[in-house]
């Protein structure tokens, strides 16, 4: 019994390592699915909200190659290694992209190219090369990704040079004339007298969670833990984008609160206000009713104000942990991709 439970439990990878692993473990604290790891030199955790997940530790790239491989159900990874080493399989699927981990494929070339500054310049000198026999020489570990690309901007002679660690070093040692990496802030590349290329981005990356298809599709105790852990996330992330508003107002009726409250729809919550009468102490001159407002955060001043000014005192502001909509949108798309054929 206890093997059939485990055989049940979501698998999910998480990386062990480099830009994506603190990031990634923040993300599901916030979302309230905390990951204990006794041993911070285990890789292997639980989520005690979640008794039916399991969660394993790898590098980002074999992250991707163990959801490929359906030894984990879902994982964490960069849309950037997704898109490199995942196009012919139809097994791996993009469930969400999670917003953190953001950084840029680009092509970077020398400061000392002066007159070569756009993907168009890019493509003169290409052709100048093999005008004289020669190959603009790219170093990159995106080889599928650049050489697509490439081919989109009408780019078609080049030779890509394979490379691994510090690749912005490439064309100073002479071995390529510019370089496709990855790059968040470009600090590197100035560092390293590299310019990114106009128009040269090859695709925008962050963090995305993944699933293996056909283990999901086998299993409807891991779709309902999965569905658990995307409307955790999705209400959490939808959360960070309000504000509840709690205020008392003197009134004469429910109706009438509401009705001030409503003169101005753009400051009366998501939903419209809800108005409940207060139990106002004996001897209280006034009717005091309790109004509760959802409004985005940007609104926070402004809602405010516009309390105040119908009579609002006590006024309450507090950040909900989850705002869950009517139905997850995230789960529902993702739900509708997991059945598909295409």
């Amino acid at each position: 019994m206890d093997n059939q439970m485990a055989a049940e439990n979501l698998i999910l990878a998480l990386p062990s390592k480099g830009n994506l692993a603190q990031p990634c473990e923040g993300f599901f604290a916030r979302a309230g699915l905390r990951i204990y790891k006794p041993n911070r030199r285990q890789y292997s955790a639980t989520i005690p909200r979640l008794p039916q997940a399991e969660v394993v530790y790898q590098r980002p790239l074999d992250i991707l190659n163990k959801v490929l491989e359906g030894r984990a159900d879902i994982g964490v990874t960069g849309l950037d290694i997704v898109a490199e080493h995942s196009e012919d399989s139809t097994d791996v699927m993009v469930i969400d992209r999670l917003g953190f981990g953001h950084c840029q494929l680009l092509l970077a070339a020398p400061d000392s190219w002066i007159d070569v500054t756009s993907i168009a310049d890019l493509s003169d000198l290409s052709l100048r090369h093999q005008a004289r026999g020669g190959q603009l020489r790219i170093a990159t570990k995106f080889s599928n990704l650049t050489r697509n690309f490439l081919y989109q901007q009408g780019i078609s002679h080049f030779l890509l040079v394979h490379a691994e660690g510090a690749m912005e070093a490439a064309p100073r040692m002479g071995y390529a004339d510019l370089i496709a990496d990855l790059s968040q802030t470009g600090t590197t590349l100035r560092e390293n007298h590299l310019r990114p290329i106009e128009g040269g981005v090859i695709i925008d990356s962050e963090a995305v969670l993944i699933a293996n298809r056909r283990r999901l599709r086998e299993s409807p105790a891991k779709l309902e833990t999965l569905r658990e852990m995307i409307e955790l996330i999705e209400a959490n992330r939808r959360a960070r984008q309000y504000v509840s508003l709690r205020a008392n107002i003197s009134g004469a009726s429910v109706s009438d609160v509401q009705g001030r409250i409503l003169a101005n729809p753009a400051l009366s919550g998501s939903k419209g206000p809800g108005v409940v009468a207060v139990a106002s102490p004996p001897g209280s001159v006034k009717q005091w009713f309790e109004t509760n407002l959802l409004v985005r955060s940007e609104l926070i001043h402004k809602t405010m104000q516009h309390l105040r000014a119908i009579g609002g005192t006590d006024i309450i502001v507090a950040h909900p942990d989850y705002v869950f909509d009517e139905k997850s949108e995230t789960y529902d798309r993702f739900e509708r991709l997991l059945h598909s054929d295409n």
